[in-house]
């Protein structure tokens, strides 16, 4: 049995009040690594913590209330004391992508209030056009991924496809295309396929897949400005959804397709959003 008379132990009750977090939190915390008791009775189970742990769980609060994943926590604990340089990086990174969070919330706001008073002015519209792609042989990488891993995955990815060509003597034959087969974000993870079209003869191997892309139409919308970024990307995404819908066109998913970009290698990072179209307006009418 553990002395509960010694003043520097504090029940999990008295640790949860100091430090103003619940029960519910505190075990979490202690299974994921993040502020673990100082003590554990091994007959009753009980846990106590220490004085000394209220600065940690203060910590761990605050960054919770930065809507800080508690991974991105825990980099942040290991860090605080020997390289207080990354741990505010780190800080600095999670209010950088709740401020573009809370800039995606207002855009969806503006967007459904325009839906609401369609008679009123919005305040940007967007030049759809249509095009018809041939068929093409492409490298590809699958993978269920989500933000912010799949950015930082991109340029890897990319290398790994560009040299798997060029191993084999063949040609890059146009600008990589990512294909989305659902969302990707802090919490849908796709999947997503990104390919780089070649010319020659490439073998499968490991994750890179080789097949054809089918000859097909797109309605689709170039990226310019602040609209090459998150959140007013998704701007465009919403609006070519929108006019897909409204001129009644019926998407074509055969043949593994789905809705992809086309990121151009220019320096502004413009890319072609494209959503595949069985038919045009023209023949729809």
């Amino acid at each position: 049995m553990i002395d509960q008379t010694n003043e520097q132990l504090l029940t999990i009750g008295q640790f949860g009040r100091l430090s103003q977090l619940s029960r519910k939190a505190l075990r979490l915390y202690e299974d994921r690594g993040l502020l673990c008791p100082a003590l554990i009775d091994p007959d009753s189970g009980y846990r106590y913590y220490v004085r000394a742990q209220v600065t940690t769980a203060r910590r761990i609060r605050l960054l919770r209330m930065m809507a800080m994943p508690l991974d991105d926590i825990a980099a942040v604990l290991a860090t605080w004391d020997d390289d207080p340089a990354t741990a505010e990086r780190l800080i600095q990174g999670q209010v950088t992508a709740v401020e573009k969070q809370v800039t995606a919330v207002q855009l969806a706001a503006r967007l459904l209030q325009e839906e609401l008073s369609p008679d009123k002015e919005q305040k940007m519209s967007f030049t759809f056009t249509e095009a018809e792609h041939p068929a093409q042989m492409v490298v590809s990488i699958r993978r269920h991924i989500k933000v912010p891993a799949f950015h930082q995955s991109i340029e890897p990815t990319l290398r790994q496809l560009w040299s798997h060509i060029q191993e084999h003597g063949a040609q890059q034959a146009g600008e990589p295309i990512a294909l989305y087969y659902g969302p990707v974000n802090e919490e849908d993870d796709g999947p997503v396929e990104i390919c780089v079209p070649f010319n020659g003869l490439v073998p499968p191997t490991g994750e890179i897949k080789v097949r054809e892309l089918p000859a097909h139409k797109t309605v689709q919308v170039r990226t310019f400005g602040e609209y090459n970024e998150f959140p007013k990307l998704l701007e465009m995404w919403n609006g070519l959804g929108k006019y897909v819908h409204e001129q009644n066109l019926e998407p074509n998913w055969d043949y593994d397709m789905t809705t992809y970009e086309i990121w151009h290698g220019d320096e502004e990072r413009t890319m072609t959003i494209c959503w595949p179209v069985r038919e045009f307006v023209q023949a729809a009418a």
